[in-house]
């Protein structure tokens, strides 16, 4: 299975589908790239994700980081709970989340 990047106008998110694994996040990026392009604020919504493995997070970071380089606000939402532990195991749980 692949991985789907769109935007969804109606509820002004990005809306992410499928895998996010290391045969996917190179394709997932160029998606978001052109997703994300003229979008003020990027809220990306993972409720349809349906696996993830380290690659998804390096991919997040690199989005915190384009974003912060373009000065746009960032977040995601519904975290798949395995990605949300591989974050906590590399202690960057706080980058995606802003929770302490």
């Amino acid at each position: 299975m692949g991985v789907e990047i769109s935007f969804d106008s109606t509820k002004q998110y990005i809306q992410v589908k499928g895998e996010l694994t290391s045969a996917t996040v190179m394709s997932a990026l160029k998606q978001f790239s052109r997703e994300c392009k003229a979008l003020p604020r990027w809220v990306i919504d993972f409720t349809q994700v349906t696996r993830v493995d380290s690659c998804a997070l390096a991919l997040l970071i690199e989005l915190k980081r384009n974003a912060a380089q373009k000065n746009k606000s960032i977040s995601f939402i519904y975290l798949p709970a395995a990605l949300l532990s591989i974050a906590r195991l590399s202690q960057v749980e706080l980058l995606l989340t802003g929770k302490d």
